[in-house]
């Protein structure tokens, strides 16, 4: 069978401050989707079987991101905006196309971000982190298949 991989260009990261009209990140470099991790309680008694601890799951985290951009005036302006005025911002990652697919794979989060200057050499292209303090579920999409 041949693999269905593929490179990352092609892939949409937008945002915006409700989830209906969302625009590109102006010039998004790589993906940021969020990893949940889920914090275990340890639940272990006295009668706990065989001396081994137990736990329960607690809740959910789905951390801190980074999304690579290239600088951009207006896309500092609107990241620096929207830190200033604690926005939540909603984001929507969109996959390239897999083969055979109509639409591709879409991750949707929301949080807060700060915008971070990378640290460049003469003669190197200014670059620019959004750093993402999500909040609250991401939501995952299956993409369509012709």
């Amino acid at each position: 069978m041949a693999t269905k991989q593929r490179i990352v260009y092609g892939a949409t990261t937008e945002w915006g401050t409700d989830g209906n009209n969302l625009e590109n990140v102006p010039e998004c470099k790589g993906l940021g989707v969020p990893t949940v991790e889920v914090e275990y309680q340890d639940a272990t008694h006295f009668q706990s079987p065989g001396g081994y601890r137990e736990y329960v799951a607690g809740l959910k985290d789905a951390g801190s991101i980074t999304i690579p951009c290239g600088y951009s005036s207006a896309g500092y302006a609107a990241a620096h905006g929207y830190m200033a005025a604690g926005t939540l911002v909603y984001f929507r990652t969109t996959m390239p196309l897999e083969g055979g697919q109509t639409t591709g794979d879409i991750f949707e989060f929301t949080g807060y971000v700060v915008p971070q200057l990378e640290q460049n050499e003469v003669g190197a292209i200014i670059g620019m982190n959004l750093v993402v303090r999500t909040s609250g579920a991401p939501t995952f999409t299956e993409a369509t298949v012709a």
